[in-house]
């Protein structure tokens, strides 16, 4: 089986030796673990580019769990948010917005549709509490600009929340710089190891104008049981130990190799399989792409079938996506254990594929 999925990925050897040693899961009321997870999260919140004021809650949940838990922390019925809403995981914000009664306005992008100046325009003399926004659409790949996005929000007064969870440790983000009060991120995707695990990373002003004063009631995802329980390194309910170990090793991995050259290594493998496509009947999007992932458009409705060609005939897996693009288009991914000479590799099976399909 290979991985060209946006997650679970592909791992790196030093994430898989961790999990090959044979030990039993630790257990994890323990000093040793407590050091462990505060190192893990001085290495979230350096590569974040946010200061020791920030606060971080992991979840052993799914990246939608952190997405709901940080909308109901942090806003009530009383406030009014702005969702950009360009794909499957924007209307997931909406979705959420709906389900608790949350007032809200909606961007909504087309297929295609890139994010610019004039879509705020309707919204720029409204008054809202905060924007939801994906740094990475990933159902479409679309990475949004980040400094519109903050700009807009800071003129206004606005609190920002981003899903990062596709693009965290794949693309440049600056939490502090552009003014984010919420980062997302999920365990499976930029830090390349299990599924099961988010996190929601605070920051200081949000943490003191709502977090800590928020009247959300539930036992497992309120915000402050956490904030208590990591003043010591620890969650208030058994976390995904496996998991917490292996972000650890992922987040020190990463350190030794540098931030800015973890993230050139994923750009050079995007860049690399985007040319190569130059070759085959298919098109990418022209809206900016995360690093992450490349959404790959046939010319013909036959994407679904191409996905079912690797898979069954090479164990070779690409995201495919739903809803009405699932015949034209499908994703690869270019993040944990990926080189050049892969990308070679699924370049000329999908050009197989397509003869194969095209030909029945």
């Amino acid at each position: 089986m290979r991985l060209f999925t946006i997650g679970p990925v592909e791992m790196f050897d030093e994430i898989k030796d961790v999990r090959k040693r044979g030990d039993a899961v630790p257990y994890f009321r323990t000093p040793e673990f407590s050091d462990m997870m505060l190192e893990t999260d001085r290495l979230l919140r350096k590569f974040a580019k946010t200061g020791d004021s920030s606060r971080t809650i992991y979840l052993t949940a799914s990246g939608t769990a952190a997405m709901e838990a940080a909308v109901l922390n942090c806003f009530t019925q009383e406030d009014r948010l702005l969702v950009i809403d360009g794909g499957t995981f924007g209307h997931r914000f909406v979705e959420i917005c709906k389900i608790h009664g949350i007032p809200h306005d909606v961007i909504t992008l087309d297929f295609g549709e890139t994010l610019a100046k004039k879509h705020f325009e309707a919204a720029s003399h409204k008054a809202y509490t905060a924007l939801l926004v994906n740094v990475d659409e990933t159902s479409t790949g679309q990475l949004y600009d980040m400094a519109l996005i903050s700009d807009f929000c800071k003129n206004k007064g606005m609190y920002l929340v981003a899903d990062a969870i596709s693009s965290f440790l794949c693309d440049e983000f600056d939490m502090d710089g552009y003014g984010v009060d919420v980062m997302i991120a999920s365990s499976q995707k930029g830090p390349c190891v299990s599924p099961g695990m988010s996190v929601a990373l605070l920051s200081e002003r949000i943490l003191k104008e709502r977090v800590m004063k928020s009247a959300f009631s539930s036992l497992y995802f309120d915000f402050k049981s956490y904030l208590e329980n990591f003043k010591r390194g620890q969650t208030p309910f058994t976390p995904a130990v496996g998991i917490c170990v292996e972000l650890n090793a992922a987040l020190r991995m990463i350190d030794r190799i540098g931030l800015e050259q973890h993230l050139s290594n994923i750009e050079t493998i995007a860049k690399d399989f985007r040319s190569k496509l130059l070759d085959l009947p298919v098109s990418i999007p022209s809206y900016p792409l995360s690093n992450a992932v490349t959404p790959v458009i046939f010319d013909e409705p036959i994407a679904y079938r191409v996905f079912e060609y690797l898979k069954d005939r090479y164990g070779i897996y690409v995201n495919p996506t739903g809803g009405k693009l699932g015949e034209t288009t499908f994703r690869v991914a270019h993040i944990g254990k990926i080189t050049t000479e892969d990308n070679s590799i699924l370049i000329s099976r999908i050009k197989e594929g397509i003869g194969a399909v095209k030909s029945k």
